[in-house]
């Protein structure tokens, strides 16, 4: 742990080892173990932990202090924690306590405030955030970014097994691994570890309601990467986060049974009448790849006693696949070893058929298993041009999707043998449905939700410049809808049919977001897998790379990356020499890049190059009618994809939605439309509705934000648990918004 961050913990911290020495404290160790005579002192660093106990009182005629004791498995040192008052581990060091003071319980928001505080805590070459479900001891991945690991499949929904992850969800405690060696390997992907080339590793439970919900599954190349005092951090950390965490994977998981049962019953209605099971599983790929909006969705009956398989329907763009029966693909076959969802990024990975795919723009792949009677006998397939559909979103949908598969493909005769050759003109899709939704299909602008004149004459310029190949850069405050606006452009311009990748540069960390760029070859350094990785850049060869908050990026990654803007080549790690490419760059930034040209943060050459065009996103205050259009459009959207009455803004509702400023735009408008589909009663949301912000008065908006929340404290009669709901808040967050204000 860096020294700075160290000093920075508000309570003494002192780190001892075996043999009870002092090896590191800080300042506020120092000053309260000042005030000790010796025989306290010597007390308290012989202080081990006897039946649980974990927490004493120490004291002298002078001071008297508060104490726990933290240990890690795997580490020799242990950590005395000292305060004046009691419960005082429940602070941390500030730079933590405000980024989880608004913690909400959306998913994407979450896991992205979740690696911004892991990144700022400890730094790392491999990190895995994972939801647990302690019951069934399956898990998934909800973030995953590093270096890949040597010999491991990308397996959603798996079972836990004797890994270290199975360790933490059996001790509900974390563990250290500060030096990986054959010789004291404790799990079994230990090994793999080491091929990949780490030589530590931290695995940290998030622990709620007495359950492990979740852990953070750290790795590093170097040995020592991961001190005692990283662990007791990130625990903390993850203590603080577990009801957001454990929140938001309900909401996601009500997500998922949502949009496919919507898409089950929209199928079921089409055509289980006639009792035509061909044209409605036609039909439920079609519904889903609308819903999702990947490219490619089929589906394929699966014959393992015969080793063979069969496209059965499919969705959207052509696959490579035929309606015969023919051996088993190899990510197949990997499917039915994992007995488990199959992810793949098609540059990353060899397999069968990489380069047709790569050739039609497809860059990732999703392959779920069906189950009837605990025998995969088919397989959901999704195929994207961007890496949609190796996101953990799209297979938690897909889990539910093939649930609900099971017993409709149970049905076909002879299955899972055999598929029996049915009248032409029923294996065929009916052709007014196919008309209908053809109709359906819209250009990228054509989504964009917006009739004022400001947004329209920005549509407009961005389709003239889509034409181009000229870099286009994309400014606009935060939530604006920058990255909807870039593939929209992407998908009117000549490279449409190839990939569209990517890069939110504030989202990755500084130390790995070089190698997640431009890749490294085989060798270049200690970890890595065998073969190198190609990166972001390579990855959207032939199509497009947008790059969101550019202005984040290191002056070094300006650098590289002006070299491959002007010689459109790129040259990755440890390369002996660059590779030609062909990429459409698009980036935007809510920064002002001007001024950071100015004050030395960003490269005046790189700015020209990546402005020739300039589109700028107006800021939702200023689209007037443009706010109720996309909040009537977001409610609609909720009522389909839910099958629930559609509810609407009432007359004064409508008024306060034109009056608020949106300082959020249209990412708060969206978080606040959710809320409302939530929570209102009745089929009209009306002002007594709205969150506190919107409902104060113009003329109370001088207010504070104490005053604020002082008064509606009182209004909910001291309530907090009903004051965090209706603030969209955890009440961890809310009791340190009190305490930060003063009302605690």
């Amino acid at each position: 742990m860096r020294d700075e961050l160290f000093e920075s913990f508000p309570f003494g911290i002192i780190r001892i080892d075996s043999a009870n020495k002092i090896q590191r404290m800080n300042y506020y160790a120092k000053q309260l173990t000042h005030a000790l005579d010796q025989e306290s002192l010597e007390t308290l660093l012989t202080l081990k932990p006897k039946n649980d106990i974990t927490t004493w009182s120490v004291a002298n005629h002078q001071i008297a202090l508060n104490v726990e004791l933290f240990m890690v498995s795997g580490d020799s040192n242990r950590l005395l924690l000292l305060g004046l008052e009691p419960n005082f581990t429940s602070s941390l060091p500030p730079q933590f306590e405000r980024a989880l003071e608004d913690l909400t319980t959306d998913p994407e928001e979450i896991v992205l405030r979740i690696v911004t505080m892991i990144s700022e805590a400890t730094s790392f070459e491999r990190f895995d955030l994972v939801r647990v479900n302690p019951q069934l001891r399956k898990y998934s991945y909800a973030y995953s970014i590093g270096l890949e690991i040597e010999g491991s499949i990308y397996a959603p929904y798996s079972q836990i097994r004797k890994t270290g992850l199975g360790w933490i969800l059996e001790t509900e405690a974390p563990q250290l691994s500060s030096s990986l060696q054959p010789e004291g390997f404790s799990f079994s992907e230990d090994p793999m570890l080491y091929r990949t080339g780490f030589r530590s590793a931290l695995r940290v439970p998030i622990l709620f309601g007495h359950e492990v919900i979740g852990a953070i599954l750290l790795g590093g190349t170097k040995a020592l990467q991961f001190e005692i005092e990283d662990a007791y951090l990130i625990s903390q950390i993850s203590r603080h986060f577990s009801q957001a965490f454990y929140h938001s994977g309900i909401i996601q998981e009500r997500s998922y049974q949502a949009m496919a049962t919507s898409a089950f019953l929209h199928s079921m209605a089409e055509n289980l009448k006639d009792d035509h099971i061909l044209d409605f599983l036609n039909d439920y790929c079609i519904q889903l790849q609308i819903a999702t909006q990947l490219e490619s969705i089929y589906l394929c009956l699966l014959d393992q006693t015969h080793q063979q398989q069969k496209l059965l329907v499919s969705a959207g763009r052509k696959f490579p696949q035929k309606n015969e029966w023919k051996p088993l693909d190899k990510e197949i076959a990997a499917m039915l070893q994992a007995k488990s969802i199959v992810c793949y990024s098609l540059v990353h990975t060899s397999i069968q058929n990489t380069d047709e795919l790569l050739n039609q723009g497809f860059t990732s792949t999703l392959y779920a298993p069906i189950e009837h009677r605990e025998t995969i006998v088919a397989a959901l397939v999704a195929a994207a041009m961007d890496e949609k559909a190796s996101s953990p979103y799209m297979s938690g949908l897909f889990k539910v999707a093939t649930e609900q598969l099971s017993s409709v493909v149970a049905r076909l005769p002879n299955a899972p043998g055999a598929v029996p050759e049915p009248n032409s003109s029923r294996q065929l899709p009916k052709p007014t449905r196919k008309d209908r939704l053809q109709d359906q299909e819209t250009s990228g602008f054509s989504r964009i939700i917006g009739s004022s004149r400001i947004m329209q004459d920005t549509l407009q310029n961005a389709a003239r410049a889509a034409q181009y190949d000229f870099p286009i850069l994309i400014t606009g405050e935060t939530g604006t809808g920058k990255e909807l606006l870039a593939k929209a452009i992407h998908q009117s311009s000549q490279v449409a049919q190839g990939p569209f990748i990517v890069v939110n540069s504030a989202a990755i960390p500084a130390n790995l977001l070089e190698s997640e760029l431009f890749g490294y070859q085989e060798g270049a350094f200690s970890g890595g897998v065998k073969g190198g990785k190609p990166g972001k850049i390579l990855l959207a060869n032939r199509g497009t790379l947008f790059l969101d908050e550019i202005g984040e990026l290191s002056p070094e990654l300006q650098a590289k990356l002006l070299r491959v803007i002007q010689e459109q080549e790129i040259e990755p790690l440890g390369a002996i020499k660059p590779i030609p490419i062909k990429v459409r760059i698009l980036s935007a930034t809510h920064r002002d890049l001007s001024s950071m040209v100015e004050q030395g943060e960003f490269r005046e050459d790189l700015l020209y190059r990546l402005n020739s065009i300039e589109i700028k996103i107006p800021p939702l205050r200023e689209r007037g009618q443009d706010i109720l259009e996309l909040a009537e459009h977001m409610l609609q959207f909720l009522a389909q994809s839910h099958d629930t009455p559609e509810k609407t803004l009432s007359p004064g509702a409508q008024d306060l939605f034109l009056k608020y400023t949106w300082p959020g735009n249209i990412r708060q408008l969206q978080n606040i439309i959710n809320r409302l589909y939530v929570f209102a009663e009745g089929s009209t949301i009306h002002t007594q509705d709205l969150p506190p912000d919107l409902r104060v008065a113009e003329t109370d908006k001088g207010h504070s934000e104490k005053e604020e929340i002082a008064g509606l404290l009182a209004e909910f009669g001291g309530n907090k648990t009903a004051l965090a709901q209706y603030l969209g808040i955890t009440r961890t967050g809310l009791w340190k918004k009190l305490k930060r204000l003063g009302l605690q």
